[in-house]
């Protein structure tokens, strides 16, 4: 089995990741089994997508089960952690993951959208935190990794990136709440090259990302799901509170048009 970084594995301990039935979601999943947790798998709609995931991590030797919830639901997010500590008995890891895109102008945006976006990528945030957080004190360890977004940092991206900044602001603020037992942190990645939506709705996309990237590469879910397990583990326990910017550079303040004097002044 592999081992974490810093030589940790987490035999013995449930890890929930939702919207773990596919891309980022899915990765995180079977990268947190590798190291030997026990899975939940959250899905909203695609059982059989869930299962192939919990069948790959029962596989490569840990435990897994899928939940279905529509995180978008009142009080969805609760009773998936209930349902998860009802079978497991336990919850050590927490790994927000899910979280519905939406980029319509704010002067033309439904409120239906508005709705679903902010339920999913940040009401549930709390909601999975506060459920799970009394569990995680009862073993006096916890680690909460919330799925962010380079979208946070601009404001093109309607109420996706509106979402996505306040997850920030949340993760900071559970971070304060839950310490000492419990670490709360964020990765923002930037354009993921892996993820094949983004060809099918807006091709050229991901091309003029990677121009405007400074590494001149788009970050992978292997990267993204690598970081995670090290988030959780020795390394990383006096971290808490952040949010890791995963984009190549993307987000930097290049000043991409401004005009160069040429001289000393």
């Amino acid at each position: 089995m592999e081992m974490a970084p810093g030589g940790d594995r987490f035999d013995g301990k449930v890890a929930l990741v939702t919207g773990s039935s596919r891309n980022l979601g899915a990765a995180i999943a079977s990268r947190l089994g590798t190291h030997g947790a026990t899975v939940a798998v959250h899905y909203q709609q695609d059982a059989d997508a869930a299962q192939q995931v919990v069948n790959a991590i029962v596989d490569h030797g840990a435990a897994a089960a899928s939940f279905q919830a529509d995180l978008a639901a009142s009080g969805a997010a609760t009773s998936l952690v209930q349902a998860v500590l009802g079978q497991f008995g336990r919850l050590d890891i927490l790994v927000h993951a899910a979280g519905p895109y939406a980029d319509i102008p704010f002067a033309t945006l439904d409120e239906p959208t508005w709705d679903r976006t902010m339920n999913v990528n940040l009401r549930a945030a709390y909601q999975l935190a506060g459920t799970a957080a009394p569990a995680m004190r009862e073993h006096g360890w916890g680690r909460i990794v919330a799925i962010s977004a380079g979208s946070a940092f601009i404001r093109s991206h309607s109420v996706y990136g509106l979402a996505k900044d306040a997850l920030r602001h949340l993760v900071s603020s559970l971070a304060v709440e839950l310490a000492p037992q419990i670490t709360v942190n964020a990765i923002a990645p930037g354009q993921i090259v892996d993820t094949p939506l983004v060809d099918e709705i807006a091709p050229g996309f991901k091309q003029a990302q990677l121009d405007a990237t400074p590494l001149k590469r788009l970050v992978t879910w292997h990267e993204l799901s690598a970081l995670v397990i090290l988030l959780c583990s020795r390394p990383f326990d006096m971290m808490t509170g952040q949010t890791l910017v995963i984009d190549g550079g993307w987000s930097l303040p290049l000043g991409q048009g401004t005009p160069v004097i040429g001289q000393a002044l």
